[in-house]
């Protein structure tokens, strides 16, 4: 996709220069499935953006286990690790499946939120989202059986249960993938699934 197309498209800001500076400072990048795009503990010199696909975040437990935060899959969405782009990364960033990225430097970002309080408004209006999103996440985990949270995955993540390992999922949901497959096999027992 081409940058300023991606962002008139995804981005609602009405400022024209605004909309030129960000197309200007993107380039369109390729992940493949599997790849990493950060590590923890590394700095985020790029912000991407999601064109396509879906990349999850993710961390290690005290026991070395694989632990999904957070996936991306809308499009126009930002992957990043946190708000503030000078700590070090607290999580993993991979590539679930094949992705189209709309890329730009963090430092470039940092200059025009000085710029352009229109895309200061929009960075917070994200910021608010993504916390909003990330508590739902919590709440749903700390407060839900196990058919309750997988429900809610399904209703939250339309069809993605059919485009990521089961192990991501059960990882996410705070279960084994044998505990998932069983409440699979339930739910599709009490009526057709997804």
């Amino acid at each position: 996709m081409v940058p300023l197309e991606f962002y008139r498209t995804y981005f609602p800001v009405k400022s024209a220069s605004l909309l030129r500076a960000l197309a200007s400072a993107s380039v369109p990048a390729q992940v493949h499935q599997g790849e990493l795009l950060l590590r923890e503990g590394e700095p985020q010199t790029q912000l991407p953006l999601l064109v396509s696909g879906i990349i999850r975040g993710f961390y290690f437990d005290v026991n070395g286990q694989e632990i999904t935060d957070c996936f991306a899959v809308r499009p126009g969405i930002p992957v990043a690790a946190g708000a503030d782009f000078c700590r070090p990364s607290p999580i993993y960033l991979d590539a679930l499946t094949d992705c189209e990225l709309m890329t730009i430097p963090t430092q470039e970002v940092v200059r025009l939120l000085d710029q352009y309080p229109e895309l200061l408004r929009l960075y917070n209006q994200m910021l608010v989202d993504s916390f909003t999103m990330h508590w739902e996440i919590k709440t749903t985990l700390c407060r839900s059986t196990a058919m309750q949270r997988y429900q809610w995955f399904l209703r939250t993540y339309p069809g993605l249960i059919h485009r990521i390992s089961s192990k991501c999922v059960a990882s996410f949901l705070g279960m084994t993938p044998v505990t998932l497959s069983r409440l699979r096999r339930a739910l599709r027992e009490q009526q057709p699934e997804e």
